[in-house]
């Protein structure tokens, strides 16, 4: 039976150390910001995979894994858009966000939005006080 992350922020955390490198396509080589280890993630359109421990242990009905080094790819692919990704456990967090959902495996499910900065420079300036009170309905 497949296991469940139950700590997505904690992942998202660690997965924010990571150093991601794209080496074709959907395939990047991940080096974990504590043990320098380098890992293999090929994503697809629901997630990815991983040659991590944890990522060898997914269930042959379902090999998608949520470790970090998955989730620091998708956040990789999604900045090269000027998104960040964010890890939920529960769906209902997930939905609050008010943004698309991803489900990736292990019980993780992925929003994202865009970032603030972009290479060093606002994409778009944040809101003014006066400006979020103007749009509240």
């Amino acid at each position: 039976m497949a296991q469940t992350i139950t700590s997505a922020k904690q992942i998202q955390h660690k997965s924010r150390g990571h150093t991601v490198r794209q080496v074709r396509s959907n395939w990047y080589k991940v080096t974990s910001g504590e043990t320098h280890r380098i890992y293999d993630v090929n994503l697809g359109v629901n997630g990815g995979t991983c040659t991590c421990e944890w990522g060898r242990q997914r269930p042959d009905e379902d090999r998608r894994s949520a470790c970090s080094h998955v989730i620091a790819a998708l956040n990789y692919r999604a900045a090269q858009k000027g998104r960040q990704v964010s890890a939920w456990t529960s769906v209902e967090d997930a939905r609050r966000q008010h943004r698309s959902t991803l489900s990736i495996g292990d019980g993780v499910i992925l929003t994202s939005r865009v970032k603030w900065h972009v290479s060093g420079f606002r994409s778009r300036s944040k809101p003014s006080a006066s400006q979020k009170k103007s749009r509240a309905h």
